[in-house]
């Protein structure tokens, strides 16, 4: 089952079941222009045999970066090195998509020249130093809406398969559907509906300027976890339905661990459980220490219809031939430095890895 197609609604399909998940590298220039050591790193995971590749969370906007050294698709003068990318990607027959962010209150005010904004103005009293974000207006919020609607647009003219919307880990659209993070009493905070309002209204501004066969996929984190808050399950799960609806073509559940019980339901296994509840015809993908065949028809056994890979696709190529030939994968976390360099991975990229807060407890880089 894990190397059978999977055809999604809008006619595009994926040789095999296997992606890359979506990995934070920090590898892109300065002013978000794609640099050489992204297009090196997304072009060797297209030549790895995935089934499709996720890039790394672009930013839509001048004032939606996240962090230094991210790529934007803020501009249309940064489509040639991404023309050049998509082409020889296509060429070793993986479907392409670039997940495109706005990270609201996460927005660093080194980068954006402004104060951060959110769906609300809150406090978190558990994070030292934490300064509260604007509350967007109206019409800053229809602005977001437009922003990524550009973005698309600049991702088709580039000549990749699709985007990924990241509602997950914190940023924008989490913050909108978060009952800790949204106290609006307008149309956009308060109940379900009005909460996701704004992930609903971007992915209907998506889909009216991209093609029928543009692929416009979502990332959502759908239960609480650390400090992320405010979040359940079945809300996430109604408003999966909602954007199926609006037009997505497939969900992806961000978790570190794919048979990671419910927080609601510890009786039941999460990805099972999204499964069992979202529309059927809607793919959905996880990831989560996905890191040999055997995890990967498990994760596909428990309800997933695509597996991503992160952590394993740094420290080895050609994860998809060695679980084809039903072989262990090589190399293990924690990866030395140097056997990352030999594997073509960038020092940027291993200074992230190694020194980022969400990422140091992984003990990826030893």
């Amino acid at each position: 089952m894990i190397f059978s197609p999977i055809e999604f609604r809008n006619g595009k399909k994926s040789g095999n079941r296997l992606a890359v998940a979506p990995m934070t590298t920090q590898q892109s220039q300065a002013d978000g222009t794609i640099s050489q050591e992204e297009t090196d790193w997304l072009t060797r995971l297209s030549k790895d045999g995935y089934g499709i590749v996720i890039s790394c969370a672009a930013s839509i906007s001048d004032t939606a970066t996240a962090f230094y050294n991210q790529l934007s698709l803020a501009h249309p003068e940064y489509l040639p090195g991404l023309k050049r990318l998509a082409a020889d990607m296509k060429l070793n027959g993986s479907l392409n998509i670039i997940q495109l962010c706005h990270a609201g209150s996460r927005a660093l005010e080194a980068l954006t020249g402004e104060k951060p904004h959110s769906a609300s103005s809150y406090q978190l009293p558990m994070i030292p130093d934490f300064v509260p974000p604007l509350a967007l207006s109206r019409q800053q919020i229809k602005q977001i809406a437009n922003d990524f609607a550009q973005a698309c647009i600049r991702v088709e003219e580039a000549g990749f398969d699709g985007v990924e919307l990241h509602g997950a880990n914190g940023y924008l659209f989490t913050q909108f559907i978060s009952t800790m993070t949204n106290l609006r009493s307008d149309e956009y905070g308060g109940d379900l509906e009005n909460r996701a309002r704004f992930a609903r209204e971007v992915v209907s501004a998506c889909r009216s300027v991209v093609s029928n066969y543009f692929i416009i996929g979502f990332r959502l984190s759908f239960e609480s976890a650390g400090l992320e808050t405010g979040l359940d399950i079945d809300e996430n799960i109604q408003i999966t339905n909602w954007l199926a609806e609006d037009g997505i073509d497939y969900m992806h559940t961000s978790q570190l661990d794919y048979a990671t019980r419910s927080v609601k339901y510890p009786e039941k296994i999460t990805i099972s459980y999204l499964r069992d509840r979202i529309d059927s015809r809607l793919p959905l993908l996880a990831a989560g220490g996905i890191n040999s065949r055997h995890a990967a028809q498990n994760a596909m056994d428990l309800g997933a219809d695509v597996v991503a890979i992160g952590r394993a696709a740094i420290g080895n190529k050609n994860v998809p031939a060695y679980f084809k030939n039903h072989l262990p994968l090589p190399h293990h976390p924690p990866f030395t430095a140097s056997h990352l360099r030999n594997t073509g991975i960038s020092e940027a990229f291993i200074n992230y890895i190694q020194n980022a807060p969400p990422l140091r407890n992984l003990n990826i880089v030893a």
